[in-house]
């Protein structure tokens, strides 16, 4: 099995991009291991999706990758002002959601399956050739920026700047971009690809623009662009109401996991009535960074995120176990299940979060991922930074809230996280 999770990414003084390091795990894995967890959850849960045009449903299942922890969703992507229903609009599932990275990217190939979708390229100036790599954790995207009307439930963005990526990477560009593993879409890839497990990745986090690196690719050689005002874009900014930011709800999990998991994704903070914030701990954030401090077994975190992509809780802990079989490198094998808090600081105090890590080799074993289980609330690995990252099972049985920068909710600024616990 293989790892990713998403991670922040900035540059110094520039919106940047949450990375994506997807710690999924892939087909085949599983394997005997004489302690086993019990297959006794191997069922799915759900929560009550509210009335509203501004709600979706999220899925946590195996998807594409045959991976845990990856919540997805189904997004709509029409040529500007094109009809949903018509030739014009393309419905794309197993989209990634990601409260940790900025705007919309789609794999070119699922955009020019049959039937095909044609979307205008960006123009800026007299160049209509522009391109984009992004950088993640562990990971980069490569592919042109086009136009398309993004749309997700009954909210519609227009125009929106977005990535198609393809593996078509230039080596040359290595000293800007990075010589990391370019995302692909095949589950069978070689070379310098990673297998995404997804069809795309929706970005709804923090930021309005990912700051990343743009290129004219008219000719062939890529010349260094200016980082254009018409980036890649949270397309949720650009909605005409419930734009301030986005609520994921996801429901409690049995400790041995369950085959699937449905939850919500509610569009707007405090703008209607099924997305109120009420008495959600509300956590400021660097206005640069987008991140906040943790306190864990006497360590202050200072570099600390909360991200949807990221499929594990990760973090320093030199006491947990590492000795995990192949299948699980990179997470965490305790003996037994380990329960653990850490307290997040909020505005003018700190809230403590209770949370457990169990042995990976054992929720990957018969009773976990071979017999079904795709979803774990007690998944952890190792973090080597001054950063502890809150993924996607922080976000089990709880509301987590992101808001955007430059907006805001009642005399609260973003950006800024939430949550109940």
């Amino acid at each position: 099995m293989t790892r990713q999770h998403l991670t922040r990414w900035r540059q110094p003084l520039v919106f940047g991009l949450w990375a994506l390091a997807l710690l999924a795990l892939l087909a085949g894995c599983g394997g005997g291991s004489a302690n086993s967890t019990s297959a006794a959850a191997n069922a799915s849960v759900s929560t009550t999706l509210p009335a509203g045009n501004n709600v979706m449903a999220i899925s946590v299942e195996s998807g594409p990758g045959n991976n845990v922890n990856i919540p997805y969703v189904t997004v709509t992507v029409c040529s500007p002002g094109g009809t949903v229903g018509s030739s014009s609009c393309k419905t794309i599932d197993h989209v990634l959601l990601d409260t940790g990275s900025t705007g919309l990217r789609i794999f070119a190939s699922v955009v020019g399956a049959t039937p095909a979708l044609t979307l205008p390229a960006q123009s800026i100036g007299s160049s209509s050739s522009i391109t984009e790599c992004a950088q993640f954790l562990n990971g980069l995207t490569w592919g042109s920026i086009k136009l398309a009307d993004v749309v997700l439930s009954g909210e519609r963005a227009a125009s929106v700047p977005v990535q198609l990526m393809d593996s078509n990477y230039p080596t040359a560009l290595n000293s800007i971009c990075g010589s990391s593993a370019v995302m692909a879409q095949s589950s069978s890839v070689a070379g310098n690809l990673q297998n995404l497990g997804a069809n795309g990745i929706l970005g709804l986090g923090l930021f309005a623009h990912d700051g990343q690196h743009y290129f004219n690719c008219a000719s062939t050689t890529c010349q260094v662009f200016p980082l254009p005002a018409q980036q890649v874009q949270n397309p949720v900014v650009l909605f005409a109401n419930d734009n301030n930011g986005v609520q994921v709800r996801l429901p409690a999990l049995s400790a041995v996991g369950q085959s699937s998991v449905t939850g919500a994704l509610i569009f707007g903070v405090a703008t209607q009535s099924n997305n109120g914030l009420g008495t959600a701990n509300v956590v400021p954030l660097n206005a640069t960074t987008g991140y906040f401090t943790t306190v864990y077994k006497g360590q202050t975190l200072k570099n600390s995120f909360i991200d949807s992509g990221s499929n594990g809780l990760y973090f320093p802990d030199a006491g947990l176990s590492t000795s995990c079989s192949t299948t699980a490198s990179g997470f965490y094998c305790p003996p037994s299940t380990q329960s653990l808090a850490a307290s997040i600081l909020t505005n003018g105090s700190s809230v403590a979060v209770s949370f457990s890590v169990a042995n990976a080799d054992n929720l990957f074993s018969p009773g976990g991922i071979s017999s079904g289980n795709y979803a774990f609330n007690n998944l952890g690995g190792r973090m080597n930074s001054n950063s502890f990252d809150w993924g996607l099972p922080f976000f089990f049985g709880r509301s987590v809230y992101t808001v955007i920068e430059g907006k805001t909710v009642g005399a609260l600024p973003g950006p800024f996280n939430a949550f109940t616990n």
